[in-house]
């Protein structure tokens, strides 16, 4: 279609528009005044301004000089903003009281195959909204919208970059599947510069997001709200996604308001307050599993530091990084108690407590096989202790019933509810009505106390000592409690005990990862025991929206952050056994 084609086009859609305005007038000028009407979807529905009625004439006798009659005043053209159909409709709760707000101004929804350069250029509108990456000359930012690029969670690529992306959209690296929903070509256009080639468009987000879930050749640009676990969400060019930081997010999409040389400050200013995203509490959780600092890592931070646990290459920064950091304390911590009668007891020198508190760990899970190594005085001596550094702990007590009470953490706006519970024997260990101890793993109780945690958090997480050492495989009690948990309402459910990591269960609003094996431990009786996993969530209201493995060797007794050749091997392992166990992404 030529240049002057569209504006012809255009030209003539405002001219019915503006016509039917008129008309309107006069029809109303009989009439008592209506109020402004909402919106509408098409340019004959664009909002009226106030018409100045004529001047009456004068009711005095005839006389033989004729009294002239005032000229109506003739209503001046309403400046026009132009919005694509597809943001007039998405917005058009948000538009409607934009005429209200700056009177003078015209709502005027287009259609393809119009831009907004076009009708700036053409003098067809006067403003213009437009998708753009990067800000158009002279663009006022209103609006920024992140996006995240998903694949299944078998797709072998940790992460991308924006040029692959292009040549999967564009399919020039054929071999997957780019799914869309109404309108997500444009966001291919606006982010990736390209053209969508054989997009599948689904009715909406929500059925675009469940179809990468379920198919593993397939792919998804997906608004951030559309996204969940079920889903792996790539970082694109090093960038994690995170809605909170879309400065340098390589997938936000911006919305502009572009202008011709007339005065829009008010304008920009009201669409600025009424299109704006607003990101919901999003907090970034990582677990870590057994945390031992007693025996031979006790020996090493007492020739060292209390830091000395956590100063591998590159941990620390995920730790300190992340806003909720949560792993198994494997020991008591104290200077009292004599050991208990079974093969392998631990304890910790009170000192330890300042290298956890500096390495950004937030709550500890005590519910474990060896908090009762040393007796009823080193575990409350262990909670004394934790408690006076500002740890939050979960699974024991003081009595039963403290125990199994949730820990409710605040932290970017999310109430979080934690819970531990221990399945491994001594039975001894666990708390009674009138002695501290942990929270054992009885069903009934378990489930119920995450039932009542939902009810004052906006999410459970569930931590779990249970299965078998040096397992990769998680034992038939441990799916049927996982899935007692996730009926029950609980988020997230983290496992340790088994020294390996093992498995992880994608349920319909669950995420389960059954060990991630050892993280801070002087075990050394097979390869995999030196190697565990750090788990790193976005969590907002809905639940758990992205989940990260990073798997990590343990040098020293303590961890290190493992190249991506050494990972990739852990990262299949875990995978296997998911596939075995039928625990992938299932249609919902």
């Amino acid at each position: 279609m030529s240049r002057r084609a569209i504006a012809f086009g255009l030209a003539v859609l405002l001219v019915c528009a503006l016509g039917l305005l008129a008309a309107d007038r006069v029809a109303r000028s009989t009439r008592a005044p209506a109020p402004t009407p909402p919106i509408a979807a098409s340019a004959h529905d664009a909002p009226r301004t106030a018409t100045p009625q004529p001047t009456a004439t004068s009711t005095t006798p005839p006389s033989a000089t004729p009294t002239a009659t005032a000229t109506p005043t003739p209503t001046p053209r309403p400046l026009r903003l132009a919005v694509d159909q597809p943001t007039y409709a998405r917005f058009r709760d948000a538009l409607q009281g934009l005429p209200a707000l700056c009177p003078g101004w015209a709502i005027v929804p287009y259609p393809a195959p119009y831009d907004a350069e076009r009708l700036l250029a053409d003098g067809l509108a006067e403003a213009a909204l437009a998708w753009a990456a990067d800000p158009p000359p002279g663009g006022a930012p209103l609006r920024v919208e992140p996006y995240v690029a998903a694949f299944h969670v078998t797709h072998p690529e940790r992460e991308v970059s924006l040029e692959r992306l292009a040549e999967l959209a564009s399919g020039e690296a054929p071999g997957l599947a780019l799914v869309v929903a109404p309108g997500g070509r444009d966001v291919v256009r606006d982010l990736l510069g390209v053209e969508p080639l054989d997009a599948l468009e689904l009715a909406d987000w929500e059925s675009a997001k469940e179809y990468v879930a379920t198919h593993p050749d397939a792919w998804a640009l997906l608004p951030w709200e559309a996204v969940d676990f079920r889903v792996r969400a790539l970082p694109v060019d090093g960038v994690r996604p995170d809605p909170h930081r879309p400065d340098g997010d390589p997938l936000a999409r911006r919305l502009w308001l572009r202008a011709a040389p007339v005065d829009v400050a008010p304008l920009a200013e009201a669409l600025a307050v009424a299109l704006r995203f607003e990101p919901p509490p999003v907090v970034e959780l990582v677990a870590v599993g057994d945390v031992m600092l007693g025996r031979t890592v006790g020996r090493l931070i007492a020739g060292d530091t209390p830091r000395y646990p956590y100063e591998g290459e590159g941990v620390l920064p995920i730790l300190q990084g992340a806003d909720v950091t949560i792993g198994n304390l494997e020991c008591p911590v104290s200077d009292r108690g004599q050991p208990v009668a079974k093969t392998y007891t631990f304890r910790a020198d009170p000192g330890v407590v300042e290298g956890l508190v500096w390495a950004g760990f937030d709550v500890l899970s005590l519910a474990n096989n060896h908090l009762g190594d040393y007796g009823l005085d080193a575990v409350r001596d262990t909670l004394r202790h934790l408690a006076e550094a500002g740890l939050a702990v979960t699974g024991a007590g003081e009595t039963a019933d403290a125990a199994h009470a949730a820990r409710i953490v605040e932290a970017g706006g999310l109430r979080l509810a934690f819970l531990a519970f221990n399945q491994v024997p001594p039975e001894s260990f666990a708390a009674d009505d009138e002695r501290p101890g942990l929270a054992w793993m009885d069903p009934e109780r378990m489930t119920a106390a995450v039932r009542a945690a939902r009810e004052v958090a906006d999410l459970v997480i569930v931590s779990c000592h249970w299965g078998i050492e040096y397992s990769a495989h998680p034992t038939p009690s441990q799916e049927r409690i996982a899935q007692a948990l996730a009926d029950a309402g609980a988020d997230l459910i983290i496992g340790h005990h088994p020294h390996v990591v093992q498995g992880v269960q994608y349920h319909a609003e669950t995420f389960t990862a059954y060990s991630l094996g050892n993280y801070v431990f002087d075990i050394d009786l097979t390869a995999e025991s030196l190697q565990g996993a750090m788990l790193r969530c976005l969590l907002d209201p809905t639940g758990v929206k992205t989940v990260e493995i990073v798997p990590v060797s343990i040098d020293d007794c303590r961890p290190v952050v493992m190249p991506s050749d050494r990972a990739e091997s852990v990262l299949r392992r875990m995978e296997r056994v998911t596939r075995e166990r039928s625990w992938l992404p299932a249609k919902r």
